[in-house]
């Protein structure tokens, strides 16, 4: 198991490539990242992949709309189901949790879209095997919270909201390709 890359270092390298002004990744997402949700987001996502590794990732025929989906549609359901029961149990010190259970769930699939792009035959159990490879639940899920943090509240501060949103994203393309290049889990 590796310890997950601080979430300043893997910022510090996506404000990098993103600022870039021989590279194209600012404008692309500025012009068409944002444009149709997920499937444009993964479009930029493989733009970004081809550029570090100077090869085009395999064409995959994967719906990213429906894995986005179910991406933030499970993250969503589990808060919502931890909201319930704080309601329930009228726990309201436990409120906070809905954020973590939230983020307990999408960490197990923070590497969905690059596992996608690159053909995996099933993304999600493989992103399941990649999170326990990058750390663990806890460990990921902490990164996962900074960087989730930037894209969500980093355009009142920077310079964007696509900005903020893209930093995250290249931040875990960035995680992803250096796990693939230390361990590809089976």
């Amino acid at each position: 198991m590796a310890k997950p890359p601080s979430a300043a270092l893997l910022l510090a390298g996506a404000r990098e490539l993103y600022d870039d002004p021989h590279l194209s990744f600012a404008s692309a997402a500025q012009h068409d990242a944002w444009k149709s949700g997920f499937a444009s987001g993964a479009d930029w996502m493989r733009m970004v992949l081809c550029h570090l590794r100077g090869q085009t990732p395999p064409t995959t025929p994967t719906s990213f709309q429906q894995l986005g989906v179910v991406k933030y549609g499970l993250a969503a359901l589990c808060a919502l189901l931890f909201l319930g029961a704080v309601i329930g149990m009228r726990g309201w010190v436990l409120l906070p949790g809905v954020v973590f259970v939230f983020y307990a769930v999408e960490a197990q699939m923070v590497f969905l879209f690059p596992l996608a792009l690159d053909g995996s035959p099933n993304p999600i159990r493989e992103s399941l095997a990649w999170t326990r490879a990058a750390g663990g639940t806890i460990p990921v899920m902490l990164t996962v919270m900074q960087l989730a943090a930037v894209m969500l509240f980093g355009g009142f501060f920077g310079r964007g909201f696509i900005r903020s949103w893209c930093l995250g994203c290249l931040a875990v393309v960035l995680w992803y390709e250096a796990l693939r290049r230390q361990y590809a889990p089976a």
